[in-house]
């Protein structure tokens, strides 16, 4: 069920003074003078546009007849910035500014605009949706409520939140005494299995300072979620995610006003938008239809 690769253009925009990379996939049937909705597809943790997540979605959602902008946040990918300088609210600045951008193409309708976030994205996403009326619809996958609890699910066990806690004083006590930032370990930060690890290529960041992970405890979509309505907004999550775990998905849909669904899974990991399974398809297709269609 793989969707045919669409006409693809390598795309530049500015954020913040900085030049963001991004790449615009244009529907097959698409014409000259239409205007057709616009989804802006933003990658996980350290990743990057060329995911297999993004590409999926990006051709996907052109094949269903959306003109589709992958983006590389801030120092991350062919973007510029700090490499591997992840601030949740400066994603949401680059998220804002992707919108401006795809809203600004005369091929796109600036009414019509859906996010579509995974993983770290997906909370980002939901975050801009909260402030940004701009937004239509959010796609929210692999995302979470609240930064504390996320992470003391990450690390469950007392030895391993003791590690995770110990890093992050070591990162308060080394910046306090050298005004640096002590760099630390992608898997110190997020915990992933050696077996879902495959989907974290070499173009992925893996070394962060340790203001991502203080900056991202106290960063909760949670708080803000209810504010997208009566925008639609779809979250979904793999029942047994072994990287962000299912209880922030609940989290997100009972914060939440309606019209919001939640999807739980089976059968599928944390990495589901890159499996090219027929399930999600059908499910995010049907969604879709009833909340934002292409015509």
């Amino acid at each position: 069920m793989t969707a045919v690769p669409s006409p693809q253009q390598p795309v530049t925009f500015d954020s913040d003074g900085l030049r963001l990379s991004g790449v615009v996939h244009t529907p097959a049937d698409w014409r000259r003078g239409q205007k057709r909705p616009g989804v802006v597809i933003l990658h996980g943790f350290g990743g990057h546009k060329d995911g297999p997540q993004q590409r999926w979605s990006a051709n996907q959602f052109a094949a269903w007849g959306y003109m589709c902008l992958r983006v590389d946040y801030r120092g991350c990918g062919e973007s510029e910035g700090r490499r591997g300088w992840v601030m949740p609210m400066e994603q949401v600045a680059d998220t804002k500014n992707a919108i401006t951008y795809l809203a600004s193409r005369p091929d796109v309708d600036p009414a019509r605009i859906l996010l579509v976030g995974t993983s770290y994205g997906a909370s980002v996403a939901i975050w801009t949706a909260a402030e940004d009326g701009r937004a239509s619809a959010v796609i929210a996958q692999g995302g979470w409520a609240n930064g504390e609890r996320k992470a003391r699910e990450q690390h469950a066990s007392p030895q391993a939140w003791q590690k995770f806690s110990d890093m992050l004083e070591r990162g308060r006590a080394h910046k306090a005494k050298t005004g640096e930032s002590l760099m630390v370990d992608r898997y110190d930060v997020v915990p992933v299995p050696e077996h879902l690890r495959p989907n974290i290529d070499q173009r992925s960041i893996f070394r962060f300072p340790v203001d991502t992970p203080l900056e991202t405890f106290t960063f909760n979509p949670g708080d803000v979620i209810a504010g997208i309505a009566p925008r639609p907004v779809l979250i979904m999550h793999a029942a047994n995610d072994k990287v962000t775990p299912v209880n922030g998905a609940i989290e997100l849909f009972q914060a939440a006003k309606q019209p919001c669904e939640l999807l739980l899974m089976s059968d599928v990991d944390h990495f589901m938008f890159g499996e090219d399974n027929p399930r999600v398809i059908q499910y995010v297709h049907d969604w879709l239809a009833r909340y934002f269609a292409a015509s």
